[in-house]
């Protein structure tokens, strides 16, 4: 008799809860259209999608155990917004051997924040680990432009094999994004942002007679969320709840922000592509997940080497956004994926991403 009751009560009200979560999960699948620079709330929303996503699947299960029809509800929402589950997962692994293909590298090496803070200059793990890719074309954020020693710019090139050209800018005092490549930079050019210190490089590359490419490395707005701005989360450091409310409307203001700041430079960068007379590749740092407008705007003209040849969950950046993939490596229709991994290694805040990019004809 209890069973029957709670069965009765979770069929009402549970159906009318799983109303509202199916419900806000349309609303995630429609923000990503919504520029936040004409209406910034939207952008919030691309936060919620896993775990709404996993709430979904919570009903469509205990509605498959009461063999209620119910369960069409959230498994037909889920189903509308399938491209954007296989943005955060790929279930089913990819076995491209990887070879013969153009191996590209995109990392945001933080300013070498790691190697620096270990003192290890003269042997930085950084540049054994690109040693160990040996990748064709990298693209690196937040370089710190050292005038000499192994972590400056001709230091890294000198360190890896094949690699003979680079491409810098400053969007600092100190440093900026760096692209270096085996094969000749025949162009250099570079999108700077009105009020901003992030930018986008872009160099033109002869990967083979008569094939030229343009890479563009990116680093969009980032949040300027310092270590101090995480204290109202730590309860060691938490102060009252006045101080508390302060940090987050001042979390909240520079989220918001950055938003704003990343939909004009996204659609700025999607206009420079679409005048571009070459196959492109745009990598980088997008400070953005792929339920965002940002990732939308760029995608929808090009691929996605996580979508094509990824496997599992690529999370990328390991402090403010874990387990979310912020940093991409997207192609023109003229590439195809046929190897990508994003590797867990402790050497920034970020983790670097590998694709393994083949011609099509």
């Amino acid at each position: 008799m209890k069973k029957s009751k709670a069965k009765n009560l979770f069929s009402k009200f549970g159906f009318v809860t799983n109303l509202v979560f199916g419900g806000l999960l349309l609303l995630v699948y429609a923000a990503v259209l919504v520029p936040p620079d004409t209406f910034w709330p939207a952008a919030f929303f691309g936060f919620l999608f896993p775990y709404l996503l996993l709430i979904n699947l919570l009903f469509v299960g205990c509605y498959a155990l009461l063999k209620s029809k119910k369960l069409l509800l959230s498994l037909s929402i889920i189903l509308i917004g399938y491209q954007h589950l296989f943005n955060f997962i790929q279930p089913i692994p990819h076995f491209g051997s990887g070879k013969g293909g153009l191996k590209i590298l995109s990392f945001n090496v933080h300013y070498f924040a790691k190697d620096l803070s270990k003192k290890q200059v003269e042997h930085p793990k950084l540049v054994e680990y690109l040693r160990g890719v040996n990748a064709d074309i990298i693209c690196l954020q937040e370089t710190r432009f050292m005038k000499t020693g192994k972590l400056s710019p001709d230091g890294i090139r000198d360190a890896l094999p094949g690699i003979k050209y680079y491409h810098l800018a400053h969007s600092n005092t100190n440093g900026g994004p760096m692209t270096l490549s085996k094969f000749p930079i025949v162009r250099l050019g570079e999108i700077r942002f009105e009020h901003s210190a992030n930018m986008v490089l872009f160099s033109d590359i002869v990967v083979r007679p008569g094939d030229t490419i343009r890479i563009y490395n990116c680093h969009f707005q980032s949040y300027k969320i310092t270590p101090e701005d995480y204290s109202l989360t730590d309860p060691e450091k938490s102060g009252t709840n006045e101080q508390q409310l302060k940090e987050a409307r001042l979390i909240s203001k520079k989220m918001i922000l950055a938003f704003t700041f990343r939909a004009r430079q996204a659609r700025s960068v999607a206009t420079h592509i679409g005048k571009c007379p070459y196959p492109v590749i745009v990598s980088g740092d997008f400070n953005d997940t792929p339920l965002s407008y940002t990732y939308h705007v760029l995608d929808k003209q090009l691929k996605d080497a996580f979508q094509e040849a990824g496997f599992g969950i690529s999370n990328t950046y390991t402090a403010f956004l874990p387990l979310f993939r912020i940093d991409y490596i997207l192609y023109s229709q003229r590439f195809q994926a046929v190897h990508y991994q994003s590797d867990p290694v402790e050497l920034s805040d970020h983790f670097p991403v590998t694709a393994v990019l083949k011609f099509l004809r």
